[in-house]
């Protein structure tokens, strides 16, 4: 459940005053609130965050599942939030977000949102951060993927969003379906920017599963989220300003600059449904993607390693 913004902090937003570079809120998960959901039930989600539990919809959400814990399996501090994929009426994914949940028996019909007039379903954002990075573990059943991912908006936002793109300033995305082994690994992923526009708002949105198609069982951890600036970036696939970033040559060679040697092991590339189309191994800075016989569009790389993944969107032309 979402707290009110405090009202120094919203002082300083307001005034400008303030020099430290934006986070979201309770990044670590670190504080919980205790929820009454009926007559004597009560459910605990994070502070700042939500769940199926406190969706929109108060039916569904009377019937919907527990799919978000505490969890003392922590990367640092006391907590995690523990996300899992429960069979139902139908699978429930395990899902969490900043702003709010409007849930729907028809999976496509669901979707999460910015309420921009609750402020306890919102989170006011106005820099523009370079890339996100976090820690996660997973344990996904069969082949599952999680995800997160991160809108930078103005006005109403939503995601999946059909109708309101115009309002994205950036986007930030990170699939993985690495099962972890109980170890914590840590992602790295850069905001891909839309807009020249100062945002309003995040929106993030972390699953368990493959939103439209999730698997019974699957199980994520996730802790300690955060925002890295660097220099600002402009509408670019290249995050410039990041220890490293990849690019490819026609279809055929994905190329790696500024990668430390040794780093990832494998690169994996998924469609923008999070679909795997290809994976296979890094040996130097040049890697033969032939293979993978990509056609014009948008795709998401993922360069792997024992302890770190970075992801990247990329054009093919």
């Amino acid at each position: 459940m979402k707290r009110i913004l405090l009202a120094s902090v919203a002082v300083i937003l307001l005034a400008g005053l303030s020099s430290a570079q934006s986070q979201l809120e309770n990044p670590g998960f670190e504080t919980w609130d205790d929820i009454l959901i009926g007559s004597t039930d009560t459910i605990r989600e994070p502070a700042e965050w939500s769940s199926l539990k406190t969706s929109d919809d108060a039916q569904l959400s009377t019937f919907a599942p527990v799919v978000c814990k505490r969890s003392s399996d922590a990367h640092s501090g006391d907590y995690s939030i523990k996300l899992t994929n429960i069979s139902s009426l139908l699978v429930a994914n395990g899902v969490a977000t900043n702003g709010r949940i409007h849930p729907n028996l028809t999976t496509s019909l669901a979707y999460m949102y910015t309420d921009t007039l609750n402020s306890p379903w919102n989170t006011p954002f106005v820099e523009r951060p370079d890339s996100i990075v976090g820690w996660f573990k997973y344990e996904p059943a069969t082949s599952d993927t999680l995800g997160v991912k991160v809108v930078l908006h103005r006005g109403f936002g939503k995601q999946p969003d059909a109708a309101y793109l115009e309002n994205w300033i950036a986007v930030a995305t990170f699939y993985s379906p690495r099962n972890t082994g109980g170890q914590w690994v840590r992602f790295s992923t850069p905001f891909e920017y839309y807009s020249d526009q100062t945002p309003q708002y995040v929106l993030v949105v972390l699953n368990s599963g493959n939103g439209f198609a999730p698997v019974a069982g699957s199980i994520a951890y996730f802790d300690d989220f955060e925002m890295i600036y660097n220099s600002p970036l402009t509408a670019t696939n290249q995050p410039a300003a990041s220890p490293g970033f990849m690019y490819v040559e026609g279809n055929r060679l994905l190329l790696l600059k500024g990668m430390q040697q040794g780093m990832y092991q494998a690169v994996s590339i998924r469609d923008m449904t999070g679909k795997l189309v290809w994976n296979g191994h890094v040996t130097d800075d040049r890697i033969d993607i032939s293979p993978a016989n990509l056609k014009k569009g948008i795709y998401l790389f993922s360069l792997t390693g024992n302890r770190e993944i970075y992801s990247q969107k990329i054009m093919v032309p």
